[in-house]
């Protein structure tokens, strides 16, 4: 029975680490973006997949404003055109004002009024954010700032990465998305965009089948 009890002792102690680890990893990034401590963001931040997920949003919302029928090769095929708008935000210092501040600075200067970020405040309380997170094998989501109803909130999503969790994943409420796609479309007219980038999604735009 002792044995069975100690077990069960440690079985709990190990699950409670799991719940609260990402936790204070989360917390230790939202206070390096307040403080910009930009050595930590980027500790904290995998910039490789933090761009592919801003990447993939762009172009479906790119191509969802320019009413094309989603297409999974034009998708593939346009993600090289997206990137400079996309690399305007996949920086410490992009990333971490585009969370505090809750709008892409680096992209549009001037973001609305009542516009809110994440911050230690807005974080929420250690029970909101559990309320709001959701766990996985080595993967750990949750949505913020509190305060903001969930589909204007972002989505965060960390993995677990050589036992270190790292933002991995971030999730843009609709109105940014929107945003970034008309950049990028007005980036398009401009002629700023590669036309490796534009030429496959060009022809499938003016093909009789597309």
């Amino acid at each position: 029975m002792p044995k069975t009890i100690i077990t069960l002792l440690v079985i709990a102690l190990v699950w409670i680490g799991y719940i609260v680890w990402p936790l204070y990893e989360l917390a230790l990034m939202v206070r390096a973006i307040d403080e910009r401590d930009l050595p930590t963001v980027t500790r904290h931040v995998n910039f490789d997949r933090v761009r592919v997920s801003l990447t993939e949003q762009v172009v479906a919302a790119y191509m969802r404003r320019s009413g094309i029928k989603p297409n999974l090769l034009a998708q593939q095929a346009f993600a090289a055109g997206v990137l400079p708008v996309v690399d305007k935000l996949v920086s410490p210092e992009a990333l971490s004002d585009l969370l505090a501040v809750g709008w892409p600075v680096a992209v549009a200067p001037n973001p609305p009024l009542g516009t809110l970020g994440i911050n230690q405040k807005t974080l929420g309380t250690a029970w909101q954010i559990f309320g709001a997170s959701n766990y996985g094998i080595g993967r750990f989501g949750v949505s913020a700032p509190m305060e903001l109803p969930p589909s204007n909130r972002f989505g965060l999503t960390f993995q677990l990465l050589q036992w270190r969790w790292q933002l991995t994943r971030v999730i843009l409420p609709e109105g940014i998305q929107n945003l970034l796609a008309d950049e990028l479309i007005k980036a398009t007219k401009r002629g700023q965009v590669s036309p490796r980038g534009l030429e496959p999604f060009e022809i499938l735009r003016i093909s009789p089948g597309g």
